[in-house]
């Protein structure tokens, strides 16, 4: 059973608007594929100013997303 952080998506944009859409669907996205894992929940790292991850992470619970700032 793999129980490392597995990496869904970078999100990196130059609008809001931009950032906000592709971030969003990185999400919803990541929430679906952790309804199929039942064990690890989603968490979202701010990178620097513009760009983000999406994970799912063992240290997040299943059903939850949180997230944190790298910098």
């Amino acid at each position: 059973m793999n129980e490392d952080p597995e990496l869904l998506a970078t999100i990196t944009a130059t609008t809001k608007t931009t950032l906000d859409d592709d971030l969003n669907t990185a999400v919803r996205a990541a929430e679906l594929v952790a309804q199929c894992d039942g064990r690890r929940g989603v968490l979202v790292t701010r990178v620097d100013y513009a760009s983000f991850t999406v994970e799912l992470s063992p240290d997040v619970p299943y059903g939850f997303t949180y997230e944190k700032q790298r910098f």
